[in-house]
Protein backbone atom coordinates (compact mmCIF):
# COMPACT_ATOMS: atom_id res chain seq x y z
CA UNK A 1 0.00 0.00 0.00
CA UNK A 2 2.88 2.37 0.79
CA UNK A 3 4.46 1.86 -2.67
CA UNK A 4 1.10 2.39 -4.40
CA UNK A 5 0.59 5.63 -2.47
CA UNK A 6 4.05 6.82 -3.53
CA UNK A 7 3.24 6.17 -7.18
CA UNK A 8 -0.01 8.13 -6.91
CA UNK A 9 1.79 11.08 -5.31
CA UNK A 10 4.47 11.06 -8.04
CA UNK A 11 1.78 11.06 -10.72
CA UNK A 12 0.07 14.07 -9.16
CA UNK A 13 3.37 15.96 -8.92
CA UNK A 14 4.02 15.34 -12.63
CA UNK A 15 0.63 16.91 -13.42
CA UNK A 16 -0.49 14.03 -15.66
CA UNK A 17 -3.51 11.79 -15.32
CA UNK A 18 -2.01 8.44 -16.28
CA UNK A 19 -4.31 6.28 -18.38
CA UNK A 20 -1.75 3.48 -18.32
CA UNK A 21 1.63 2.91 -16.74
CA UNK A 22 4.22 0.26 -15.97
CA UNK A 23 6.92 0.04 -13.30
CA UNK A 24 10.35 -1.14 -14.47
CA UNK A 25 13.83 -2.01 -13.25
CA UNK A 26 16.57 -4.42 -14.31
CA UNK A 27 16.73 -5.89 -17.83
CA UNK A 28 14.26 -4.49 -20.37
CA UNK A 29 13.52 -5.06 -24.07
CA UNK A 30 10.56 -5.36 -26.39
CA UNK A 31 8.09 -2.47 -26.64
CA UNK A 32 6.85 0.13 -24.17
CA UNK A 33 3.30 0.79 -25.37
CA UNK A 34 2.01 2.77 -22.38
CA UNK A 35 1.49 6.39 -21.36
CA UNK A 36 4.03 6.34 -18.55
CA UNK A 37 7.01 4.26 -17.50
CA UNK A 38 8.02 4.60 -13.84
CA UNK A 39 11.70 3.67 -13.42
CA UNK A 40 12.48 2.46 -9.89
CA UNK A 41 16.00 1.09 -10.47
CA UNK A 42 18.84 0.90 -12.98
CA UNK A 43 17.84 -0.47 -16.40
CA UNK A 44 19.82 -2.47 -18.94
CA UNK A 45 19.10 -3.53 -22.53
CA UNK A 46 20.98 -6.79 -23.17
CA UNK A 47 23.27 -7.39 -26.14
CA UNK A 48 21.22 -8.48 -29.15
CA UNK A 49 17.98 -7.09 -27.73
CA UNK A 50 16.09 -3.90 -28.72
CA UNK A 51 13.84 -1.65 -26.66
CA UNK A 52 11.21 0.25 -28.66
CA UNK A 53 9.51 3.23 -26.95
CA UNK A 54 6.25 4.41 -28.47
CA UNK A 55 5.51 8.09 -29.29
CA UNK A 56 4.04 10.08 -26.42
CA UNK A 57 5.61 7.97 -23.66
CA UNK A 58 6.77 9.65 -20.44
CA UNK A 59 9.78 7.87 -18.94
CA UNK A 60 9.81 9.10 -15.35
CA UNK A 61 12.76 8.19 -13.15
CA UNK A 62 12.02 7.88 -9.43
CA UNK A 63 15.66 8.44 -8.48
CA UNK A 64 19.23 8.61 -9.76
CA UNK A 65 18.97 5.64 -12.12
CA UNK A 66 20.65 4.89 -15.45
CA UNK A 67 19.77 3.07 -18.68
CA UNK A 68 22.72 0.94 -19.83
CA UNK A 69 22.36 -0.03 -23.48
CA UNK A 70 24.24 -3.07 -24.78
CA UNK A 71 21.74 -3.82 -27.54
CA UNK A 72 19.69 -1.05 -29.17
CA UNK A 73 17.21 1.58 -28.07
CA UNK A 74 14.71 3.15 -30.45
CA UNK A 75 12.82 6.09 -28.99
CA UNK A 76 11.02 7.67 -31.94
CA UNK A 77 8.35 10.26 -31.34
CA UNK A 78 6.32 11.82 -34.14
CA UNK A 79 4.90 15.19 -35.17
CA UNK A 80 2.25 15.06 -32.45
CA UNK A 81 3.79 13.04 -29.62
CA UNK A 82 7.18 13.63 -28.05
CA UNK A 83 8.92 11.04 -25.85
CA UNK A 84 9.96 12.51 -22.48
CA UNK A 85 12.82 11.42 -20.22
CA UNK A 86 12.79 13.20 -16.86
CA UNK A 87 12.87 12.87 -13.06
CA UNK A 88 9.88 12.66 -10.74
CA UNK A 89 11.42 15.03 -8.18
CA UNK A 90 14.06 17.57 -9.29
CA UNK A 91 14.74 18.88 -5.77
CA UNK A 92 18.50 19.24 -5.39
CA UNK A 93 19.25 19.22 -9.11
CA UNK A 94 21.30 22.43 -8.94
CA UNK A 95 23.55 21.11 -6.16
CA UNK A 96 26.51 20.02 -8.27
CA UNK A 97 28.17 17.63 -5.81
CA UNK A 98 25.23 15.33 -5.00
CA UNK A 99 23.13 13.10 -7.30
CA UNK A 100 19.80 14.37 -5.96
CA UNK A 101 17.27 15.82 -8.40
CA UNK A 102 18.35 13.98 -11.52
CA UNK A 103 18.52 10.66 -13.36
CA UNK A 104 21.87 9.30 -14.59
CA UNK A 105 21.25 9.29 -18.32
CA UNK A 106 21.43 6.75 -21.15
CA UNK A 107 24.80 5.04 -21.66
CA UNK A 108 25.73 3.31 -24.93
CA UNK A 109 29.15 1.87 -24.15
CA UNK A 110 31.27 -0.24 -26.52
CA UNK A 111 28.32 -2.01 -28.18
CA UNK A 112 28.75 -4.77 -30.74
CA UNK A 113 28.18 -3.40 -34.24
CA UNK A 114 25.80 -6.23 -35.09
CA UNK A 115 23.14 -4.54 -32.97
CA UNK A 116 20.55 -2.25 -34.53
CA UNK A 117 21.12 1.50 -34.78
CA UNK A 118 19.89 3.35 -31.71
CA UNK A 119 17.61 6.22 -32.63
CA UNK A 120 16.41 9.17 -30.58
CA UNK A 121 13.88 11.17 -32.58
CA UNK A 122 11.61 13.85 -31.18
CA UNK A 123 12.64 13.14 -27.62
CA UNK A 124 12.99 15.56 -24.72
CA UNK A 125 15.66 15.05 -22.08
CA UNK A 126 15.54 17.04 -18.83
CA UNK A 127 17.30 16.72 -15.47
CA UNK A 128 19.85 14.17 -16.60
CA UNK A 129 22.60 14.39 -13.96
CA UNK A 130 25.92 12.55 -13.68
CA UNK A 131 27.75 13.52 -10.51
CA UNK A 132 30.92 11.51 -10.00
CA UNK A 133 34.63 11.99 -9.43
CA UNK A 134 35.16 9.04 -11.78
CA UNK A 135 36.39 10.55 -15.06
CA UNK A 136 34.42 7.94 -17.06
CA UNK A 137 31.16 7.85 -15.18
CA UNK A 138 31.02 11.63 -14.74
CA UNK A 139 30.46 12.33 -18.46
CA UNK A 140 27.27 12.97 -20.40
CA UNK A 141 24.35 14.35 -18.44
CA UNK A 142 21.66 12.78 -20.64
CA UNK A 143 23.45 10.60 -23.24
CA UNK A 144 26.90 8.95 -23.19
CA UNK A 145 28.25 7.17 -26.30
CA UNK A 146 31.60 5.36 -26.26
CA UNK A 147 33.28 3.41 -29.08
CA UNK A 148 30.09 3.13 -31.09
CA UNK A 149 28.87 4.85 -34.25
CA UNK A 150 25.35 3.52 -34.80
CA UNK A 151 23.45 6.29 -33.04
CA UNK A 152 21.23 9.04 -34.48
CA UNK A 153 19.90 12.01 -32.49
CA UNK A 154 17.37 14.02 -34.51
CA UNK A 155 14.87 16.76 -33.59
CA UNK A 156 15.43 16.32 -29.87
CA UNK A 157 15.50 18.86 -27.05
CA UNK A 158 18.05 18.73 -24.23
CA UNK A 159 17.32 21.15 -21.40
CA UNK A 160 18.65 21.47 -17.85
CA UNK A 161 21.09 18.54 -17.83
CA UNK A 162 24.39 18.44 -15.90
CA UNK A 163 27.57 16.41 -15.60
CA UNK A 164 30.75 16.73 -13.58
CA UNK A 165 33.28 16.52 -16.40
CA UNK A 166 32.39 16.52 -20.10
CA UNK A 167 29.19 17.02 -22.09
CA UNK A 168 26.45 18.56 -20.00
CA UNK A 169 23.86 16.95 -22.27
CA UNK A 170 25.79 14.59 -24.60
CA UNK A 171 29.28 13.10 -24.35
CA UNK A 172 30.99 11.27 -27.23
CA UNK A 173 34.23 9.30 -27.05
CA UNK A 174 35.32 7.55 -30.25
CA UNK A 175 31.79 7.90 -31.53
CA UNK A 176 31.15 9.15 -35.08
CA UNK A 177 27.41 9.69 -34.76
CA UNK A 178 24.88 12.16 -36.16
CA UNK A 179 23.30 14.93 -34.09
CA UNK A 180 20.98 17.19 -36.06
CA UNK A 181 17.94 19.47 -35.89
CA UNK A 182 18.10 19.51 -32.09
CA UNK A 183 17.95 22.19 -29.40
CA UNK A 184 20.30 22.43 -26.41
CA UNK A 185 19.25 24.87 -23.69
CA UNK A 186 20.67 25.55 -20.21
CA UNK A 187 22.84 22.45 -20.00
CA UNK A 188 25.94 22.64 -17.79
CA UNK A 189 29.16 20.82 -17.02
CA UNK A 190 31.75 21.34 -14.32
CA UNK A 191 31.07 22.26 -10.69
CA UNK A 192 31.92 25.71 -9.37
CA UNK A 193 35.38 24.48 -8.42
CA UNK A 194 37.66 21.97 -10.17
CA UNK A 195 37.38 19.66 -12.06
CA UNK A 196 36.78 21.89 -15.06
CA UNK A 197 33.96 20.95 -17.42
CA UNK A 198 34.30 20.70 -21.21
CA UNK A 199 31.32 21.19 -23.53
CA UNK A 200 28.32 22.71 -21.81
CA UNK A 201 25.94 20.93 -24.20
CA UNK A 202 28.13 18.52 -26.23
CA UNK A 203 31.67 17.27 -25.68
CA UNK A 204 33.29 15.20 -28.46
CA UNK A 205 36.61 13.46 -27.71
CA UNK A 206 38.41 11.34 -30.34
CA UNK A 207 35.22 11.55 -32.39
CA UNK A 208 34.06 12.87 -35.75
CA UNK A 209 30.32 13.32 -35.32
CA UNK A 210 28.20 15.16 -37.86
CA UNK A 211 26.75 18.21 -36.06
CA UNK A 212 24.14 20.00 -38.21
CA UNK A 213 21.17 22.32 -37.82
CA UNK A 214 21.28 22.50 -34.02
CA UNK A 215 20.64 25.43 -31.68
CA UNK A 216 22.88 25.91 -28.63
CA UNK A 217 21.54 28.55 -26.23
CA UNK A 218 22.29 29.38 -22.61
CA UNK A 219 24.62 26.41 -22.05
CA UNK A 220 27.72 26.74 -19.87
CA UNK A 221 30.93 24.98 -18.88
CA UNK A 222 33.55 25.92 -16.32
CA UNK A 223 36.44 24.94 -18.60
CA UNK A 224 36.23 25.17 -22.39
CA UNK A 225 33.33 25.29 -24.84
CA UNK A 226 30.13 26.78 -23.46
CA UNK A 227 28.11 25.29 -26.29
CA UNK A 228 30.42 22.53 -27.49
CA UNK A 229 33.99 21.30 -27.08
CA UNK A 230 35.91 19.19 -29.62
CA UNK A 231 39.18 17.46 -28.63
CA UNK A 232 41.80 15.24 -30.27
CA UNK A 233 39.84 14.72 -33.51
CA UNK A 234 37.83 17.27 -35.49
CA UNK A 235 34.36 17.01 -36.99
CA UNK A 236 31.90 18.70 -39.34
CA UNK A 237 29.93 21.49 -37.66
CA UNK A 238 27.40 22.87 -40.16
CA UNK A 239 24.42 25.25 -39.99
CA UNK A 240 24.29 25.60 -36.21
CA UNK A 241 23.42 28.58 -34.02
CA UNK A 242 25.50 29.21 -30.89
CA UNK A 243 23.99 32.06 -28.87
CA UNK A 244 24.19 33.19 -25.27
CA UNK A 245 26.50 30.38 -24.10
CA UNK A 246 29.19 30.84 -21.42
CA UNK A 247 32.55 29.28 -20.56
CA UNK A 248 36.01 30.03 -19.24
CA UNK A 249 37.43 29.71 -22.78
CA UNK A 250 35.40 29.53 -25.99
CA UNK A 251 32.03 30.85 -24.98
CA UNK A 252 30.39 29.30 -28.04
CA UNK A 253 32.85 26.63 -29.19
CA UNK A 254 36.20 25.27 -28.05
CA UNK A 255 38.53 23.28 -30.35
CA UNK A 256 41.52 21.63 -28.64
CA UNK A 257 44.60 19.54 -29.44
CA UNK A 258 43.99 18.87 -33.14
CA UNK A 259 47.03 20.23 -35.03
CA UNK A 260 45.79 18.87 -38.39
CA UNK A 261 42.08 19.33 -39.05
CA UNK A 262 40.33 17.78 -42.05
CA UNK A 263 36.67 18.71 -41.51
CA UNK A 264 34.83 22.04 -41.78
CA UNK A 265 33.13 24.50 -39.44
CA UNK A 266 30.75 25.92 -42.00
CA UNK A 267 27.77 28.32 -42.07
CA UNK A 268 27.32 28.77 -38.32
CA UNK A 269 26.25 31.77 -36.26
CA UNK A 270 28.18 32.59 -33.08
CA UNK A 271 26.32 35.45 -31.40
CA UNK A 272 26.41 36.98 -27.93
CA UNK A 273 28.43 34.21 -26.30
CA UNK A 274 30.66 35.04 -23.35
CA UNK A 275 34.03 33.70 -22.18
CA UNK A 276 35.27 34.59 -18.75
CA UNK A 277 38.84 34.63 -20.02
CA UNK A 278 39.63 33.86 -23.70
CA UNK A 279 37.58 33.67 -26.91
CA UNK A 280 34.01 34.83 -26.51
CA UNK A 281 32.93 33.30 -29.82
CA UNK A 282 35.41 30.51 -30.52
CA UNK A 283 38.65 29.30 -28.90
CA UNK A 284 41.36 27.40 -30.76
CA UNK A 285 43.88 25.76 -28.42
CA UNK A 286 46.58 23.76 -30.18
CA UNK A 287 44.17 23.27 -33.06
CA UNK A 288 43.98 24.54 -36.64
CA UNK A 289 40.35 24.19 -37.75
CA UNK A 290 38.95 25.54 -41.02
CA UNK A 291 36.14 28.06 -40.59
CA UNK A 292 34.04 28.83 -43.68
CA UNK A 293 31.17 31.31 -43.98
CA UNK A 294 30.55 31.84 -40.29
CA UNK A 295 29.11 34.96 -38.66
CA UNK A 296 30.83 35.77 -35.36
CA UNK A 297 29.07 38.78 -33.81
CA UNK A 298 28.40 40.40 -30.46
CA UNK A 299 30.53 38.00 -28.41
CA UNK A 300 32.61 39.13 -25.43
CA UNK A 301 35.53 38.01 -23.29
CA UNK A 302 38.31 39.38 -21.18
CA UNK A 303 40.72 38.56 -24.02
CA UNK A 304 39.56 38.07 -27.60
CA UNK A 305 35.88 38.86 -27.99
CA UNK A 306 35.46 37.08 -31.33
CA UNK A 307 38.17 34.42 -31.39
CA UNK A 308 41.22 33.13 -29.50
CA UNK A 309 44.30 31.21 -30.64
CA UNK A 310 47.01 29.57 -28.55
CA UNK A 311 50.06 27.36 -29.22
CA UNK A 312 51.79 27.16 -32.62
CA UNK A 313 48.69 26.86 -34.74
CA UNK A 314 47.12 28.51 -37.76
CA UNK A 315 43.34 28.15 -38.15
CA UNK A 316 41.93 29.37 -41.46
CA UNK A 317 38.95 31.72 -41.72
CA UNK A 318 37.22 32.03 -45.10
CA UNK A 319 34.25 34.28 -45.91
CA UNK A 320 33.65 34.95 -42.21
CA UNK A 321 32.25 38.09 -40.59
CA UNK A 322 33.66 39.38 -37.28
CA UNK A 323 31.64 42.33 -36.06
CA UNK A 324 30.52 43.93 -32.80
CA UNK A 325 32.64 41.69 -30.58
CA UNK A 326 34.04 43.13 -27.34
CA UNK A 327 36.92 42.43 -24.97
CA UNK A 328 39.15 44.11 -22.45
CA UNK A 329 42.05 43.30 -24.79
CA UNK A 330 41.55 42.36 -28.45
CA UNK A 331 37.87 43.00 -29.16
CA UNK A 332 37.97 41.10 -32.46
CA UNK A 333 40.48 38.41 -31.48
CA UNK A 334 43.45 37.41 -29.36
CA UNK A 335 46.64 35.67 -30.55
CA UNK A 336 48.32 34.50 -27.37
CA UNK A 337 51.86 34.11 -28.72
CA UNK A 338 53.83 35.22 -31.76
CA UNK A 339 53.49 31.64 -33.03
CA UNK A 340 49.72 31.71 -32.44
CA UNK A 341 48.51 33.00 -35.78
CA UNK A 342 45.46 32.69 -38.03
CA UNK A 343 44.84 33.22 -41.74
CA UNK A 344 41.95 35.28 -43.11
CA UNK A 345 40.65 35.15 -46.68
CA UNK A 346 37.70 37.17 -47.99
CA UNK A 347 36.53 38.05 -44.47
CA UNK A 348 34.94 41.17 -42.98
CA UNK A 349 37.04 41.83 -39.89
CA UNK A 350 36.19 44.82 -37.75
CA UNK A 351 39.33 46.85 -37.10
CA UNK A 352 41.54 44.42 -39.01
CA UNK A 353 44.67 42.88 -37.43
CA UNK A 354 45.23 46.10 -35.50
CA UNK A 355 42.37 44.97 -33.24
CA UNK A 356 43.99 41.60 -32.50
CA UNK A 357 45.36 41.43 -28.97
CA UNK A 358 48.12 39.25 -27.57
CA UNK A 359 51.78 38.81 -28.44
CA UNK A 360 50.83 37.71 -31.95
CA UNK A 361 48.40 40.54 -32.65
CA UNK A 362 48.78 44.11 -33.86
CA UNK A 363 52.14 44.78 -35.49
CA UNK A 364 53.26 41.22 -34.67
CA UNK A 365 50.50 39.67 -36.76
CA UNK A 366 52.08 37.51 -39.49
CA UNK A 367 49.15 35.47 -40.80
CA UNK A 368 47.52 35.88 -44.18
CA UNK A 369 44.99 38.70 -44.52
CA UNK A 370 43.85 38.63 -48.12
CA UNK A 371 40.87 40.31 -49.83
CA UNK A 372 39.39 41.24 -46.46
CA UNK A 373 37.07 44.12 -45.56
CA UNK A 374 36.63 46.36 -42.56
CA UNK A 375 33.11 47.63 -43.25
CA UNK A 376 29.79 47.50 -41.43
CA UNK A 377 28.17 44.30 -42.80
CA UNK A 378 24.71 45.95 -42.62
CA UNK A 379 22.74 43.19 -40.95
CA UNK A 380 18.95 43.32 -41.13
CA UNK A 381 18.81 43.70 -37.37
CA UNK A 382 15.26 42.36 -36.93
CA UNK A 383 13.05 39.38 -37.61
CA UNK A 384 13.76 35.70 -37.24
CA UNK A 385 17.25 36.10 -38.72
CA UNK A 386 18.62 39.49 -37.57
CA UNK A 387 22.12 38.67 -38.86
CA UNK A 388 21.03 38.19 -42.45
CA UNK A 389 22.65 40.61 -44.85
CA UNK A 390 20.75 43.40 -46.56
CA UNK A 391 20.86 43.54 -50.35
CA UNK A 392 23.30 46.48 -50.25
CA UNK A 393 25.69 44.86 -47.74
CA UNK A 394 29.42 45.14 -48.62
CA UNK A 395 29.55 41.41 -47.85
CA UNK A 396 27.25 40.64 -50.79
CA UNK A 397 29.14 38.72 -53.51
CA UNK A 398 32.51 39.48 -51.90
CA UNK A 399 33.34 36.00 -50.61
CA UNK A 400 35.87 33.70 -52.19
CA UNK A 401 35.32 33.30 -55.95
CA UNK A 402 36.63 29.74 -55.69
CA UNK A 403 34.64 27.54 -53.30
CA UNK A 404 36.15 24.22 -54.36
CA UNK A 405 37.11 22.22 -51.30
CA UNK A 406 34.68 24.15 -49.08
CA UNK A 407 32.07 21.36 -49.07
CA UNK A 408 29.33 23.97 -48.82
CA UNK A 409 25.96 23.00 -47.37
CA UNK A 410 22.97 23.22 -49.68
CA UNK A 411 21.39 26.06 -47.70
CA UNK A 412 22.30 28.88 -45.35
CA UNK A 413 20.91 29.38 -41.85
CA UNK A 414 17.65 30.79 -43.24
CA UNK A 415 17.26 27.65 -45.37
CA UNK A 416 17.96 29.63 -48.55
CA UNK A 417 20.38 28.38 -51.24
CA UNK A 418 23.94 28.68 -49.94
CA UNK A 419 25.24 29.81 -53.31
CA UNK A 420 22.38 31.56 -55.09
CA UNK A 421 24.27 33.91 -57.43
CA UNK A 422 27.64 34.37 -59.06
CA UNK A 423 29.89 34.70 -56.01
CA UNK A 424 29.26 33.50 -52.50
CA UNK A 425 28.48 36.09 -49.81
CA UNK A 426 30.42 36.45 -46.58
CA UNK A 427 28.89 35.11 -43.39
CA UNK A 428 26.28 32.48 -42.56
CA UNK A 429 23.53 33.99 -44.74
CA UNK A 430 23.14 34.57 -48.45
CA UNK A 431 21.37 37.53 -50.00
CA UNK A 432 18.82 35.44 -51.84
CA UNK A 433 18.05 36.17 -55.46
CA UNK A 434 15.40 33.91 -56.95
CA UNK A 435 15.41 33.63 -60.75
CA UNK A 436 11.99 34.25 -62.37
CA UNK A 437 10.52 34.00 -65.83
CA UNK A 438 10.38 36.28 -68.83
CA UNK A 439 7.95 38.90 -70.11
CA UNK A 440 5.42 36.29 -71.25
CA UNK A 441 4.88 35.23 -67.65
CA UNK A 442 4.53 38.84 -66.54
CA UNK A 443 7.65 38.63 -64.40
CA UNK A 444 11.28 39.48 -64.95
CA UNK A 445 14.60 39.94 -63.28
CA UNK A 446 15.86 38.42 -60.08
CA UNK A 447 14.15 38.94 -56.76
CA UNK A 448 15.36 39.10 -53.20
CA UNK A 449 13.17 37.47 -50.58
CA UNK A 450 13.60 40.63 -48.52
CA UNK A 451 13.23 39.61 -44.90
CA UNK A 452 11.57 40.81 -42.79
CA UNK A 453 8.74 39.71 -45.03
CA UNK A 454 7.00 36.72 -46.53
CA UNK A 455 8.23 34.63 -49.42
CA UNK A 456 4.69 34.38 -50.75
CA UNK A 457 4.59 38.15 -51.26
CA UNK A 458 6.97 37.62 -54.19
CA UNK A 459 3.97 36.29 -56.08
CA UNK A 460 2.15 39.59 -55.44
CA UNK A 461 4.68 41.69 -57.40
CA UNK A 462 5.37 41.50 -61.16
CA UNK A 463 7.99 43.66 -62.88
CA UNK A 464 8.68 43.85 -66.61
CA UNK A 465 10.39 44.13 -69.07
CA UNK A 466 13.87 43.02 -68.11
CA UNK A 467 16.18 44.07 -69.64
CA UNK A 468 14.32 47.37 -70.06
CA UNK A 469 14.81 50.28 -72.46
CA UNK A 470 13.15 53.45 -71.18
CA UNK A 471 10.48 52.38 -68.67
CA UNK A 472 9.51 49.62 -66.28
CA UNK A 473 6.04 48.41 -65.30
CA UNK A 474 5.27 47.26 -61.76
CA UNK A 475 2.08 45.39 -60.95
CA UNK A 476 1.19 44.90 -57.28
CA UNK A 477 -1.59 42.69 -55.95
CA UNK A 478 -2.32 44.84 -52.92
CA UNK A 479 -4.41 44.31 -49.85
CA UNK A 480 -6.97 46.98 -49.08
CA UNK A 481 -5.36 49.96 -47.43
CA UNK A 482 -1.84 48.58 -47.82
CA UNK A 483 0.70 51.35 -48.46
CA UNK A 484 2.85 50.81 -51.57
CA UNK A 485 6.28 52.33 -52.14
CA UNK A 486 8.47 51.79 -55.20
CA UNK A 487 12.17 52.75 -54.98
CA UNK A 488 14.92 52.60 -57.59
CA UNK A 489 18.59 52.33 -56.55
CA UNK A 490 21.86 52.09 -58.38
CA UNK A 491 24.08 49.11 -57.62
CA UNK A 492 25.92 51.02 -54.86
CA UNK A 493 22.63 51.52 -52.97
CA UNK A 494 22.06 55.20 -53.85
CA UNK A 495 18.37 55.94 -54.21
CA UNK A 496 17.49 57.42 -57.60
CA UNK A 497 13.68 57.42 -57.69
CA UNK A 498 10.73 56.92 -55.37
CA UNK A 499 6.96 56.70 -55.84
CA UNK A 500 4.35 56.20 -53.12
CA UNK A 501 0.69 55.30 -53.03
CA UNK A 502 -1.17 55.50 -49.72
CA UNK A 503 -4.39 53.61 -48.93
CA UNK A 504 -5.03 51.97 -52.33
CA UNK A 505 -7.96 49.66 -52.85
CA UNK A 506 -7.51 45.92 -52.87
CA UNK A 507 -6.54 44.07 -56.03
CA UNK A 508 -3.99 44.66 -58.78
CA UNK A 509 -2.40 48.12 -58.96
CA UNK A 510 -0.13 48.97 -61.92
CA UNK A 511 2.63 51.60 -62.09
CA UNK A 512 4.87 52.84 -64.88
CA UNK A 513 8.32 54.10 -63.86
CA UNK A 514 10.21 56.22 -66.38
CA UNK A 515 13.85 55.10 -66.60
CA UNK A 516 14.98 57.03 -69.69
CA UNK A 517 17.28 59.30 -67.67
CA UNK A 518 19.39 56.38 -66.39
CA UNK A 519 22.65 55.34 -68.09
CA UNK A 520 22.31 52.51 -70.61
CA UNK A 521 24.01 49.25 -69.83
CA UNK A 522 23.63 49.82 -66.07
CA UNK A 523 22.42 47.47 -63.35
CA UNK A 524 19.69 48.77 -61.03
CA UNK A 525 17.63 47.59 -58.10
CA UNK A 526 13.91 48.29 -57.87
CA UNK A 527 12.32 47.66 -54.50
CA UNK A 528 8.57 47.36 -53.97
CA UNK A 529 7.54 47.83 -50.33
CA UNK A 530 4.18 46.42 -49.22
CA UNK A 531 3.63 47.70 -45.69
CA UNK A 532 6.40 45.87 -43.74
CA UNK A 533 7.28 43.40 -46.49
CA UNK A 534 9.36 44.08 -49.55
CA UNK A 535 10.61 42.50 -52.76
CA UNK A 536 13.73 43.67 -54.55
CA UNK A 537 14.35 43.00 -58.24
CA UNK A 538 17.64 43.37 -60.08
CA UNK A 539 17.17 44.99 -63.54
CA UNK A 540 19.44 45.75 -66.48
CA UNK A 541 19.01 48.64 -68.94
CA UNK A 542 19.63 47.68 -72.55
CA UNK A 543 22.81 48.74 -74.25
CA UNK A 544 22.19 51.06 -77.25
CA UNK A 545 21.77 49.10 -80.48
CA UNK A 546 24.59 49.25 -83.00
CA UNK A 547 23.97 50.98 -86.36
CA UNK A 548 25.87 48.25 -88.20
CA UNK A 549 24.60 44.81 -89.10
Amino acid sequence: MKNLLLIIIVCLIAGKAFADHIIVQGEVSGQWNVDTVLVIGDLSIPDGETLLINPGTLVLFQGSYVINVKGAMIAAGNDNDTIYFSIADSTGFHADTIPDGGWRGIRLDDIRTSNETSVFYRCRFTYGKNVSQDTVIGNGGAIYVNKYNKVVIDECRFQDNFTTYNGGAVYLDSADITIKNSVFVNNRCGPEVAPWGYGGAIAADNSSPDIRWNVFSGNSSTGIGGGMSVRYKDCNIYNNVFSGNFSGLGGGLGILHIPECTHRINTNLFAENIALYFGGGVANVNASPVYINNTIVGNSAMYGGGFYCNYSISPDFYNTIFWGNQAGVGPTGYLFAVSSQADFYYCDVEGGPAQFGGSGGGVAFSGAFEQCLDEDPQFRGAGEHPYELTWDSPCYETGSPDTSGFYLPETDLADSPRLSHGTIDMGAYEVVWVGVGDMETGRGGEEETGRPGDRERIEDVKIWPNPFTDRVFVEVDAKKGEAITIEVFDISGRKLKEAQLQNPGSGKQQFMIGMNDLPTGGIYLIRTVLDKNFVTCKLVRNLPQSNTE
